[in-house]
């Protein structure tokens, strides 16, 4: 058994080995506009779903330059966001999307990515995503330097037909590919979901 005691080991150290352990994770491709009204797109896999009340919470970082990030300025300013969730086909650009670039460049522009209007909200919506998820920030709390967890209300669920159970009148995990992210060993490390399983009551311990 390999151990690593946080209490002592460099902050670069910690998120390197923690990373690599809390896997597979979720990805969040989160857009949001600009007072300018300009779309900024940009993915965050420190992100989990709450689910009573419907929630998502997402952990932000901030640039190298120390500034907020883009995504977090938006959500400060309009307080509003969608959150994606993408498929292998969406890989690249949801790599892409990663780059630090300046405020006023737009990635969905940069990248070509088609959008559609939201319902609710200001932020457009990815018009290829599989999975969209219409938010309004809820509320911040800073962690410790350089770090804030965002909580977003959700508002609207939107799903491709593509990956839905009419039936259960749910997605099915089966029918798509969702992207996780895995350990930064060599650069960022994806995965995508393979085979599902499932087990009958009659089978739990």
């Amino acid at each position: 058994m390999i151990t690593r005691d946080f209490h002592t080991a460099a902050k670069r150290d910690i998120y390197r080995i923690l990373s690599s352990l809390v896997i597979p994770r979720p990805i969040a491709w989160i857009s949001t506009v600009d007072g300018a009204g300009r779309v900024n797109l940009a993915p965050f896999s420190s992100f989990m779903g709450i689910f009573g009340p419907p929630m998502l919470a997402v952990t932000l970082g901030r640039r190298r330059d120390g500034s907020l990030k883009d995504t977090h300025r938006n959500l400060k300013e309009r307080g509003e966001a969608v959150v994606h969730l993408a498929d292998l086909p969406l890989l690249g650009a949801l790599h892409a999307s990663a780059a630090e670039v300046e405020p006023d460049i737009s990635e969905v522009e940069r990248l070509g990515l088609a959008t559609e209007p939201s319902l609710h909200i200001a932020p457009p919506r990815l018009k290829d995503a599989p999975v969209a998820l219409e938010c309004r920030l809820n509320r911040e709390l800073e962690l410790g330097p350089g770090s804030t967890l965002i909580l977003l209300d959700v508002l609207t669920a939107h799903a491709a037909e593509r990956i839905w159970n009419s039936e259960a009148d749910c997605a099915d995990a089966s029918l798509w590919t969702p992207i996780s992210r895995l350990a930064s060993v060599a650069g960022p490390n994806y995965g995508a979901l393979g085979e599902t399983f499932r087990l009958g009551v009659s089978e739990l311990p």
